[in-house]
């Protein structure tokens, strides 16, 4: 029986996803789409895709997750961006005739000196690479075509993508869709219209997060050892039957034998 796996909301380290719990905000973990996999018992993994991205290196850990797993069909349902489109190159994929996809270049935040930049910058250029590999991997197209398409962050429809090679297969194709898909205004609506979206998506800032972070590193410790706390309550609890017992024993309810 095919195992359903969902990628939805920003794609994030395991150690966050409480915080996006609490804001209620969906998001994807490494530990999500492993737990399902040890279920799956080599069953097929059904994987819906719906996401604006996120961390690269989650979205690499999955990737690799579900490319080890040989028994994978993806489907992309509304969006596949940024780190989320890495994930729908692992396996099989089929992309609704109304989704989008979108390849970018690796995003940080640095501070520092020119050395500090040039840094970043080189470890930018890397991770871009690392990344284009999975799009070159599924589609064969050159690393320098890769680059270029993140370079250019490049929305793509259903019928764009599957040109491309990234997709196998969009939905509910039939026999006169590549013309209808290929009109240009039709594409072009189609692009801003997920443009304007993706910007409206709502996403916790890295500020949020620091600041969750350090309220849950700040709180007052916990008692480690539920044993003795267990025992505490325990001796709490004998103290009163005892005070009670002895409240009888003046009573003269309970007898002394």
């Amino acid at each position: 029986m095919p195992v359903e796996i969902e990628v939805r909301g920003t794609i994030v380290p395991d150690g966050d996803k409480w915080i996006y719990d609490y804001f209620e905000q969906p998001c994807t973990t490494a530990a999500d789409i492993r737990n399902k996999i040890r279920s799956a018992n080599g069953d097929v993994l059904e994987v819906s895709v719906n996401s604006p991205g996120g961390d690269i290196f989650v979205a690499s850990e999955i990737y690799t997750a579900l490319k080890n797993y040989n028994n994978v069909k993806i489907k992309v349902t509304g969006l596949a961006a940024s780190a989320a489109s890495v994930i729908a190159m692992a396996g099989y994929c089929e992309m609704s005739p109304t989704a989008q996809m979108m390849v970018h270049n690796v995003w940080t935040c640095q501070s520092g000196d020119y050395r500090d930049m040039d840094s970043a910058s080189e470890s930018l250029k890397k991770a871009n690479r690392s990344i284009a590999n999975a799009y070159c991997v599924k589609s064969g197209m050159a690393m320098d075509a890769a680059l270029k398409m993140m370079d250019d962050t490049t929305w793509m429809t259903a019928q764009d993508a599957k040109a491309l090679g990234l997709v196998d297969k969009v939905l509910f194709e039939v026999d006169d869709e590549e013309g209808f898909y290929q009109n240009q205004l039709f594409n072009s609506v189609l692009k801003e219209n997920a443009k304007a979206m993706y910007a409206s998506i709502p996403r916790l800032s890295p500020g949020v997060i620091a600041k969750m972070r350090e309220s849950r590193e700040n709180a007052p410790e916990k008692n480690e050892n539920p044993e003795n706390e267990l025992r505490a309550l325990v001796e709490k609890d004998l103290e009163s039957a005892k005070a009670y017992f002895n409240y009888l024993k003046l009573k003269g309810n309970v007898k002394n034998d």
